[in-house]
């Protein structure tokens, strides 16, 4: 079945903004890239606000979708993991919203306070996420504290967010496996001094495989 033009718009504007930023983009760019004229493009999207808008929204359902699955998800670490790795997959696939976060909803009003409240399900999904890992079967003995999951939660948002930014800082260019294997490992050892010995196990395996990939 042939893509609305609507859909192929997005479809070539999320590649855009990707490849090339969002800022340095306008809708002008696009059509050109599209072979349309500037008013084609203008009868489907007002400008590149409401493209970004419309982005954003297919992301956010992504997400919520994405979150309820890890909901469901039992209380290992390789359970989680490939939760972790299909969220993160997601987040790649939308990287344009995560170039310079703060710049964005500034210019970007509308979506703004969507973003908040999608960065705030995500904190309390992976807060209980760290509840199911982190009880007193996995902490050899320890009774875990709740600041601790807090501090523990905040780092692994930090990852999520800043991911992308930070490599973009660093001039790494990673694919995409070597990108999300990069940031879970980060996780990882946010957690190894937490986990029971199994778990620990699965984590270095993990690690390992990454290294592996890293080879040229």
């Amino acid at each position: 079945m042939a893509m609305k033009r609507r859909d192929i718009i997005l479809e070539v504007s999320l590649q855009l903004f990707n490849d090339e930023g969002e800022a340095n983009l306008s809708a002008v760019d696009i059509a050109n890239e599209l072979d349309i004229s500037p008013g084609n493009l203008y009868y489907h999207f007002k400008g590149k606000e409401e493209i970004v808008a419309a982005l954003y929204g297919q992301f956010e359902s992504g997400v919520v979708a994405l979150l309820e699955d890890i909901r469901d998800a039992g209380n290992t670490l390789e359970e989680h993991w490939l939760h972790l790795y299909v969220l993160l997959e997601h987040l790649y696939h939308y990287r344009f919203l995560f170039r310079n976060t703060t710049d964005l909803l500034q210019k970007y009003s509308a979506i703004e306070n969507r973003f908040r409240r999608m960065l705030e399900q995500q904190y309390q999904s992976i807060r209980a996420m760290l509840g199911q890992l982190l009880n007193e079967k996995h902490v050899a003995g320890k009774e875990l504290d709740y600041v601790l999951v807090d501090e523990l939660a905040d780092n692994m948002m930090l990852i999520y967010t800043h991911w992308f930014e930070f490599q973009s800082l660093r001039k790494r260019e990673l694919s995409q496996h070597l990108f999300i294997q990069g940031a879970i490992l980060q996780i990882m050892t946010l957690l190894m001094p937490y986990i029971g010995d199994q778990q620990r196990e699965f984590a270095a395996e993990c690690n390992l495989l990454y290294l592996r990939d890293k080879q040229p």
